[in-house]
């Protein structure tokens, strides 16, 4: 898995707890994932995205990076980053299909949970690359 392989690479102890704050959130996503679709009405589970969240856009301008075994932590962020906003982007385009059915709600709170992940990776990014620039 992506986060577990960037432990490795992660240079200061609060990054790898964030990465392993990711592995975690990532297996539960998954699961609630599977359940969701196999039972409409558990879609409430997946929390409640009322308030907005930001997109800081960082790794939007930044060039895609191939992951490779010997990728650096800032190429690991970056990698992830693009990969957490096609995500959003994928779920955002079925909930689109899907006006006026419940499975809408469904694939709308899985993007904004995408867009969760981004922006705390473009935050960590900001935090541990950006800053030591």
């Amino acid at each position: 898995m992506l986060y577990t392989a960037a432990q490795d690479k992660a240079s200061n102890r609060s990054s790898v707890e964030l990465l392993k704050e990711f592995v975690v959130e990532e297996e539960k996503h998954k699961s609630k994932i599977l359940e969701v679709l196999e039972q409409q009405e558990k879609v409430e589970e997946l929390g409640d995205f009322e308030t907005e969240i930001q997109d800081l856009r960082i790794v939007d301008t930044l060039e895609d990076v191939p992951l490779s075994p010997d990728a650096d932590y800032q190429q690991l962020l970056v990698y992830a980053g693009k990969k957490e906003k096609a995500a959003y982007n994928f779920y955002l385009q079925i909930a689109e299909k899907h006006k006026g059915k419940q499975i809408r709600k469904t694939f709308t709170k899985l993007a904004q949970e995408e867009l969760k992940h981004k922006q705390k990776l473009e935050q960590e990014y900001d935090d541990v690359v950006l800053k030591q620039m």
